[in-house]
């Protein structure tokens, strides 16, 4: 096999990126208490940008209808006296002063929307396409539980949802149910000046885009007594206008208006390539993926297999659907693929490209082994990026080319309560990925990204919902053996940078790693803005951005100030031994995590120790690897492979890393050929110890049976799906 060559002395070295947890991976955010979800989403967000209001219509609002005339129509309001350059708005009292309640102060906004469409309308052949709404205390439809009530909202005359069975039903007289699905605009009122508004809205944003696959952007609008701020969000960045009082400057609140009630749904912020239908009474989605050399092709969603990536209000919002192939005239395929929907970094390439330069590199060592290499990796049988009106959508298209202007301040989403950051712990036993963020830097450029959709041939079962340890460990041996993934990919220098429960998956018989978007080659000196990590899984080395197993040395005070010119010339860098240290904290976690029978519960000695190793928190991991473990805690039946996976494989990964931090940068050539070598032999014997041993999360009932080795899609039960949609998302 061929040897990853160790960056040569002298050769500058690009570092990786710092990262930082999200919010939305937190125990609060997850418990379903609106209060607590409404504190983490700002706090995910930190601070954002806030922009002139002429950036703002230029970049974020759809741009106006050529007969529109601004100026026009506020002098037609004035003439009309519906609005008053000495008093405002004549419909609306100043609201801190108007001695009613913020309801009916602020309902007569909708007297002004309409005058404002009336008047635009005059000069248009275009019909409006949103309605102004204000139902504030009742809650919009939507699949995913929220009880959140919008003071108003702007909504779609052409609903985009579709009526379920048994859905919540509008109580408004001679009205059908609203739905969260249907809202292009949420808005948020106070009587009084203040800053509390704002978690309200962002939350109204958050929603729209973690719960609807059909959205690529939201608006919204906060007033607090006279003053008014317009928000808008997308996968790259979240805006927010600087206030003006929308009674002395109505041409902002007239610009806002025309700009989107005569817009087309995609300027919106809807995508038209993705629509909801209505299938046995459940929500599901016809998607359509163009390909490179021109083709559309339509799939059609049965089940949601994960979307845990929404629930970021920026980043990749990933989600990965069961597909079926679906004919022109509705019919679908027999056979299930699995379909990826995704927003990545706009100087990434696109997964399928990654894979064939690695199979490229792969070519190198031979056909033969290119060959043997692609069954550990997922087939891509279409692959494309998704194309708006012509244009290929991404956030670029959707702020009009622009680029935050260069005195663009930070806005501060202070709210009350910090959360305990420690990831959810879910009944189902899943892994929650704690994907990271980098930290709050002046805003000064977004990080564009670009929608894509992959279709892959298998469906797979990720390893933390496998069912027997032996198959569990079974699918780790077979990431090492041989040539491998992980083996294949290192040998030919790349790392992957994110394994963790969720990428490292089952196809029948064989191990398979997923999810190469953020893969790259070592000898990269590419730095991207954001990098990712399941913290759970994440190296220790990784979380504290150093180096952590150089030997102690006894220095003189020229040799110390040598050494760390040394540490400058060569800063940290992901290595392949990172990628190992990831495997071995999977395995730890399904040991810790799991019991051996149905319906039992973790020991309390068991548990601590599962939270030690996994508190969910920065600043951590060093000290819970280097820890020794008491692997006596866990089910009698875990115990043989416990002391081989835990134990033993541990001290192989201190050996491996002391040997290569031996001089600078790490020669971690031999060790890792050795850490290899150890791993495969390792988890052979994990196996052996544990073939018939089940593995059950705590307290959950299982309701099937499976094959006590080998699982295969045709047996196997996406059960992530019912648990997910219990979840509040972004």
């Amino acid at each position: 096999m061929t040897r990853i060559s160790t960056p040569p002395p002298g050769v500058p070295v690009t570092p990786d990126t710092l990262p930082q947890p999200k919010q939305t991976s937190l125990a609060g955010y997850h418990s379903g208490d609106l209060a607590l979800g409404r504190t983490a989403v700002p706090n995910g967000l930190g601070a954002i940008p806030q922009v002139p209001l002429e950036y703002f219509k230029s970049a974020a609002l759809p741009p106006l209808r050529k007969q529109i005339d601004i100026g026009k129509i506020k002098t037609s309001l004035e003439g009309a006296e519906a609005w008053s350059r000495h008093s405002g708005w004549t419909a609306i009292k100043e609201p801190k002063l108007s001695g009613v309640s913020e309801e009916e102060t602020l309902e007569p906004l909708s007297k002004v929307f309409d005058a404002v469409v009336c008047e635009a309308a005059k000069d248009l052949h275009t019909p409006a396409t949103l309605r102004f709404v204000s139902r504030p205390t009742q809650s919009p439809h939507s699949d995913l539980p929220d009880s959140s009530l919008p003071d108003a909202y702007l909504l779609l005359l052409e609903k985009k949802s579709v009526d379920i069975p048994g859905a919540k039903k509008n109580s408004a007289k001679n009205s059908d149910h609203d739905s969260w699905y249907d809202i292009a605009v949420s808005f948020e009122f106070k009587k009084s000046d203040g800053t509390a508004e704002r978690k309200y809205v962002i939350w109204g944003l958050h929603h729209i885009m973690r719960s609807d696959p059909c959205r690529r952007a939201a608006f919204g609008v906060t007033i607090e007594n006279t003053e008014m701020r317009f928000w808008f969000t997308c996968r790259a960045v979240t805006l927010v206008s600087k206030s003006f009082n929308f009674f002395s400057e109505p041409e902002h609140l007239i610009h806002f208006f025309c700009a989107l009630v005569f817009a087309e749904n995609h300027e919106l912020g809807w995508d038209p390539t993705i629509r909801r239908v209505c299938v046995e009474d459940e929500t599901q989605y016809i998607i359509t993926v163009e390909t490179e050399d021109g083709r559309t092709i339509e799939y059609q969603t049965t089940k949601v297999i994960s979307d845990f990536g929404v629930d970021g209000v920026s980043g990749r919002g990933t989600r990965i659907f069961k597909v079926h192939l679906r004919s022109r005239d509705g019919k679908l395929d027999a056979e299930p693929v699995v379909l990826k929907d995704s927003w990545r970094e706009s100087d990434r390439d696109r997964e399928d490209k990654i894979l064939e330069q690695i199979f490229d590199d792969l070519r190198k060592l031979g056909t033969e082994v290119e060959q043997e290499a692609r069954q550990y990796f997922l087939t891509v049988v279409e692959a494309g990026d998704v194309t708006v009106h012509g244009m290929i959508d991404g956030t670029t298209s959707l702020l009009h080319g622009s680029d935050l202007p260069a005195d663009c301040a930070s806005y501060a989403l202070s709210v009350d309560g910090i959360l305990k950051a420690k990831p959810t712990r879910s009944s189902e036993g899943l892994a929650q990925s704690l994907p990271s963020v980098p930290g709050a830097t002046k805003h000064s450029k977004i990080q564009h990204r670009i929608h894509f959709r992959l279709v892959f041939k298998e469906v797979c079962t990720p390893i933390h919902e496998l069912q027997h340890l032996g198959t569990a460990f079974q699918t780790l041996q077979d990431v090492l053996k041989g040539l491998l993934t992980l083996q294949l990919l290192h040998s030919v220098g790349w790392v992957h940078r994110d394994v963790s429960t969720g990428n490292a998956l089952r196809a029948g018989e064989v191990g398979k790693l997923a999810d190469l978007e953020y893969a790259k080659r070592m000898n990269s000196k590419a730095s991207n803005e954001v990098c990712t990590g399941t913290l759970d899984f994440m190296a220790c080395e990784v979380e504290a951005q150093k180096y952590l197993f150089e030997p102690p040395k006894v220095l003189s005070v020229a040799d110390f100030f040598k050494d760390n010119k040394d540490k400058d010339k060569f800063p940290y860098k992901f290595n392949p031994l990172h990628d190992m240290e990831s495997l071995w904290w999977i395995a730890t976690w399904i040991l810790y995590r799991h019991v051996d029978k149905v319906g039992h519960q973790q020991s309390e000695a068991q548990r601590k120790w599962f939270d030690e190793l996994f508190p969910g928190r920065f600043n951590a991991r060093f000290s819970a690897f280097s820890a020794d473990v008491d692997y006596e805690v866990l089910p009698t039946s875990f115990q043989p492979a416990a002391f081989t996976v835990v134990s033993a494989m541990r001290q192989a990964l201190k050996i491996a890393y002391i040997a290569s931090e031996n001089s600078m940068p790490p020669a971690y050539t031999d060790a890792l050929a050795e850490l290899q070598r150890v791993f495969t032999s390792h988890l052979a014997d994990g196996v052996k110890h544990s073939k018939h041993v089940e593995l059950h999360t705590p307290g959950v009932k299982r309701s099937y049976q499976e094959d006590p080795m080998f699982e295969s899609r045709d047996n196997k039960h996406l059960k992530v799906r019912s648990f997910l949609r219990s979840l509040p998302k972004c």
